[in-house]
């Protein structure tokens, strides 16, 4: 089963998260190529996995799902100016956390979870578990995603030196 229809088929995760995933202004970061996946697909891993664990530690599950759904909610695309990228990494946090407020009012814990996303490389520091959760199932999720694009374009260059040897 895909994790897209495990998690659409979580109607406890999805009573919270089913506001911000078919906003229009959200479905915007399914245009968006982030990790090598979409922002939009991203952001619903990111949640998901919070999720899970904020159930397993006690977390506040509605803070955790609501705010890693809108962790990256920012429209900005990366265009391979490295200078830009970095800025980004550092800035888009507080994007995130200015269009949460905008489009979906968040309460503090989510307004402290999204900026502190990016944890040590930004200046926010997580305040609450939830922040913790979200930030550390970011770095998982992240790290899972440039694996995956890392292994097809390692077998890409493969088939094209074997299709070149043959």
């Amino acid at each position: 089963m895909s994790i897209m229809k495990k998690v659409y088929g979580d109607t406890e995760f999805m009573n919270v998260a089913e506001k911000v995933l078919f906003n229009d202004e959200f479905l915007k970061t399914k245009k968006i190529v982030h990790h090598g996946t979409t922002r939009y697909d991203h952001s619903v891993r990111v949640a998901y996995l919070s999720y899970k664990f904020s159930k397993l530690f006690g977390g506040d599950k509605t803070s955790v799902i609501k705010a890693g759904v809108l962790h990256d909610f920012f429209l900005e695309e990366y265009d391979n100016n490295i200078i830009k990228e970095a800025k980004m990494l550092v800035d888009h946090p507080s994007i995130a956390k200015q269009n949460a407020i905008n489009y979906f009012g968040v309460n503090k814990k989510e307004e402290n979870i999204i900026e502190s996303h990016m944890f040590p490389m930004s200046n926010v520091m997580p305040k609450y578990r939830e922040s913790w959760i979200v930030s550390i199932s970011d770095k998982i999720i992240a790290v899972s995603e440039n694996i995956t694009r890392a292994k097809a374009q390692v077998s890409l260059w493969t088939l094209l030196l074997l299709n070149f040897l043959r």
